[in-house]
C-alpha cells in the first residue's frame, strides 16, 4: 500500500523543485503530469525514486513502496504548473562523462550533436532536446549560460524525453568544441547570415550550434566554426525564428537528408 509523504519527504522535495544547487547536488530532477512520467518510466523506471499522488492511480510498474500519497496543500507546494494531473515523480538525472561522451562519438563513423550557445529560455531548452530527440541526435551539448536541463518548465517541455539522448553540460564550450573538431566533426552556426541551408552539404560528423535567443551565437564560439549556415524567408515580415524552430528545420535537413 502507498505511504503519506512524511514532512521531511515534502521539505526535501520542494527544495529539489525550486533549487538548481539542491538538483546538481542530489541529481535529481522532478517531473510532473502522466504523459512525462510514463515516458520517462518506458526509458529507464530504475531511475524513479518516488512517484506522489493526491490519490492513489495504477502505475502499474512502480513497486508499492515508491509510491506516496499527498496532502493537496504539499500536492500544491510541488507543482510547477496550475491545472496538475494529480502525479509527479522524483527521478535520478541521467548523467555522461565528458570522457564517455566523446569516446562513444568518435567511435561513430555517422553522428549529429546540438550545441546550445547559452539558450536562456527554459521552454525553448525543453523544446530544443524534445526535437533533437525526434531527428536521433547523439548529444545535446550546452554551455553554463543554457537554461538548467532539469529546470521543472524544462522537463515539461520535452514531454518524457530527458533520457533519449545524452544531455551534457559543458565547463569549456569552446574546448568541448575543439574536442570536437579533433575527432572529425564539421561545426555549423545557424546565422542570419550564412550558406543557404538546403543547398549545404552537411558531412557524415555533424555539430550544429543555436545561439542565444536574442544575441546568436557569442564570438567566442564563432571562431570554431566551419560554416554559417542560415534559413531562407521573408524578413520583411518576421525579423527572425524562435531558437527551437530554427533548430528543428536545420535538424530536419542534417538529419534525413545527408
Amino acid at each position: 500500500m502507498p505511504k503519506n509523504l512524511s514532512l521531511a519527504q515534502h521539505k526535501f522535495y520542494v527544495r529539489v523543485r525550486r533549487e538548481k544547487k539542491v538538483r546538481d547536488a542530489e541529481r535529481l530532477f522532478i517531473a510532473e503530469g502522466t504523459r512525462t512520467i510514463s515516458e520517462l518510466l518506458t526509458a529507464t523506471p530504475q531511475s524513479l525514486l518516488a512517484l506522489i499522488q493526491t490519490e492513489h492511480s495504477d502505475f502499474p510498474t512502480v513497486p508499492s513502496e515508491k509510491v506516496f500519497i499527498a496532502s493537496s496543500k504539499q500536492f500544491s507546494a510541488l507543482c510547477d504548473t496550475e491545472h496538475s494531473q494529480g502525479v509527479i515523480g522524483i527521478f535520478e538525472q541521467p548523467t555522461v562523462s565528458p570522457q564517455t561522451l566523446f569516446k562513444t562519438l568518435e567511435a561513430k563513423a555517422s553522428s549529429v550533436v546540438l550545441v546550445l550557445d547559452d539558450v536562456q529560455d527554459p521552454g525553448n531548452l525543453g523544446t530544443l532536446i524534445r526535437t533533437a530527440a525526434w531527428f536521433d541526435v547523439d548529444a545535446v551539448i550546452a554551455s553554463g549560460g543554457t537554461a538548467d536541463f532539469f529546470n521543472p518548465k524544462v522537463v515539461r517541455s520535452t514531454a518524457g524525453s530527458l533520457f533519449a539522448l545524452s544531455l551534457y553540460r559543458s565547463a569549456s564550450l569552446k574546448g568541448d568544441l575543439a574536442s570536437l573538431q579533433k575527432i572529425g566533426f564539421t561545426i555549423y552556426g545557424a546565422a542570419m547570415a550564412g550558406e543557404d541551408f538546403l543547398t549545404t552539404s552537411f558531412s557524415a560528423k555533424t555539430a550544429l550550434v543555436i545561439g542565444n535567443e536574442a544575441n546568436g551565437i557569442s564570438e567566442h564560439v564563432c571562431q570554431y566554426l566551419h560554416k554559417e549556415i542560415t534559413i531562407t524567408g521573408n524578413r520583411n515580415k518576421v525579423e527572425s525564428l524562435n531558437a527551437a524552430v530554427s533548430a528543428g528545420i536545420l535538424l530536419s535537413r542534417i538529419c534525413l537528408h545527408k
